[in-house]
């Protein structure tokens, strides 16, 4: 069978940089595929119009096509299986991810473009049923976790086992060879190291998506897909994002130890609670190199995080971002307002909280109902909501509140994140101390020669990157940071010295090329200019510098 996994955003998310991206678990289930001797492909059709994606479907239609749906892109996704059927009217269309999960009995018994659903976690679901397809009169009714329409009835079959073993799935980076329309660099930044989350908020539906229980990629894993990444596809920069990262302290201090000791030299940022961290273990996380934590922290009032069920308290909030600062990583937080029986004085606290904790940016999101919470199915069974709301409403996202405070308190407290992360850079005695409590590592002097700079302490900033490049020569980090730094100066000469220096390092790396192609035009010589762009693009089709650099200098 030639099998398609795909994905499409709500067109209103089609160039937000997180919710444009190919979901990671349509990643695995290809890796996976192609393990057992499958014909398959990965789509991101998000910046596709309804037309371009037609025509895909149209010449090329796959016999089985999986589509990742989330709550913002249901209708996106019905529309997408529809494409499918008309292309050839003999695919088996597979729905899968966090929206179909939760609501796959009225997703099956309201849509004949869908055959079936996949429960949950689908790597092995998914193949299990591939294979179950490719037998004459194979059976569905055997393959657990999934469910679909047998005549008029919908079935759901047992449900699947969790995963016991996360190492032993294949890493997706090695199957982007023949990917459609996915910006590869810019996906696997973004890397999952565990499944499921210790908490039980009211408002997310992670835990009954995951199972019961965490599970956890063993350090050695992680390591190896990150140096995978980093010699394939030059990438040193990652985000994790588990649900919470560091809830095995020992496995991410084992993380940490090995990231130092096979000198891998990455920056990286993750999420967590504030009641799963500690200074210790922070500051490990920053000597290998984490600049950036996300916190759910939500609310700065007891009431509201309670009716959250976020199981954490402001003085826990306090606590943890006083230890990251103290470590030198940055905090971003994520707030929810618009809760019902959130008040004024519920703002003020959550504004007082803001104003404590120094966070260096942040995002606020209205409270949301989504399938899969206890939100909202309680709400469901006091007729709050209805029942039907995700088939019958065609809003990307169903807000609970909608007057004037819930609009306000959004606005309230953006405006304080702005205003305050104003507030909350490092200064050099910020830094200072952090080096005293430390020692050297490299996210330190990064993050104090970039400090330099915006205060045009030229001299400064250049020392800082310079330490990095003595005391690690194959840290690409100092090469890169001494390139820009004199590109900024006009120094054409040692900017294009450190960027050699970064592209012998990290061959892959396909800004340094750019950027020596922007060196070169810059000076005048714009065929050498031309050759660093096109070596650019051969690695990455979607660097940006070298895209527009080819245009100016017209090769």
């Amino acid at each position: 069978m030639e099998i398609l996994l795909a994905y499409k955003a709500h067109q209103g998310g089609s160039r937000n940089p997180f919710t444009s991206l190919l979901p990671v678990g349509l990643g695995y289930i290809n890796a996976l595929l192609r393990q057992q001797g499958h014909r398959s492909r990965v789509a991101n059709l998000s910046r596709h119009s309804w037309q371009e994606t037609a025509r895909l479907m149209a010449a090329a239609p796959p016999d089985l096509l999986g589509v990742s749906q989330f709550t913002h892109n249901r209708f996106d996704s019905l529309r997408l299986a529809g494409l499918a059927k008309e292309a050839n009217p003999a695919c088996f269309v597979v729905f899968g991810g966090p929206h179909a999960s939760h609501r796959w009995h009225e997703l099956l018994s309201q849509n004949r473009v869908v055959d079936a659903v996949v429960l949950g976690e689908g790597e092995e679901t998914f193949c299990e049923l591939v294979a179950c397809l490719a037998q004459p009169g194979g059976d569905l009714h055997g393959v657990r976790g999934i469910a679909f329409r047998s005549g008029a009835e919908v079935v759901r079959t047992p449900a699947r086992p969790p995963l016991s073993d996360l190492d032993k799935l294949p890493l997706p980076a090695a199957c982007f060879d023949d990917a459609i329309d996915v910006d590869i660099h810019r996906q696997l930044e973004f890397i999952i190291t565990s499944r499921g989350c210790p908490a039980s908020c009211s408002f997310c539906s992670s835990p009954r998506f995951w199972g019961k229980g965490l599970r956890f990629r063993s350090p050695r894993s992680i390591v190896d897909e990150i140096r995978y990444i980093r010699d394939r596809y030059g990438l040193i920069y990652f985000s994790i994002r588990d649900d919470t990262f560091t809830t095995d302290r020992q496995r991410v201090l084992e993380f940490c130890r090995l990231l130092l000791r096979e000198k891998v030299f990455i920056l990286w940022n993750c999420q967590s609670r504030v009641n799963a961290v500690d200074e210790e273990l922070l500051c490990w996380m920053k000597r290998a190199g984490c600049e950036c934590i996300q916190f759910g922290v939500e609310s700065g009032a007891p009431k509201v995080l309670k009716a959250l069920g976020k199981g954490i308290t402001p003085a826990q909030v306090k606590l943890a971002a006083r230890a990251a600062r103290r470590a030198g990583i940055r905090l971003s937080v994520y707030l929810i307002t618009g809760v019902p029986g959130e008040t004024e004085e519920d703002l003020r606290e959550s504004l007082a909280l803001l104003d404590s904790i120094k966070a260096h940016d942040g995002q606020v999101s209205p409270l949301a109902y989504y399938p899969g919470t206890r939100l909202f199915e309680d709400d469901v069974r006091s007729g709050a909501v209805a029942a039907d709301l995700f088939e019958t409403d065609q809003r990307e996202a169903f807000y609970l509140r909608s007057d004037p405070f819930a609009g306000r308190s959004v606005k309230e407290l953006l405006a304080r994140l702005e205003r305050v992360a104003e507030n909350s850079h490092f200064t050099p005695a910020d830094l200072l101390a952090q080096k005293k409590l430390l020692g050297y590592c490299h996210s330190t002097n990064v993050m104090a020669g970039e400090m330099y700079q915006s205060m045009a302490q030229w001299r400064k900033a250049e020392a800082e990157y310079r330490e990095i490049t003595v005391r690690e020569p194959e840290n690409p980090w100092g090469w890169l940071m001494l390139g820009e730094l004199h590109a900024e100066l006009g120094d054409v000469r040692q900017a294009r010295q450190a960027f050699e220096r970064l592209a012998r390092i990290v061959p892959a790396h396909a800004p340094a090329f750019s950027s020596l192609g922007e060196l070169c035009r810059l000076a005048g010589d714009n065929r050498t200019a031309g050759e660093f762009y096109r070596q650019a693009l051969s690695l990455d089709p979607f660097e940006e510098g070298a895209r527009a650099g080819i245009k100016l200098v017209g090769v």
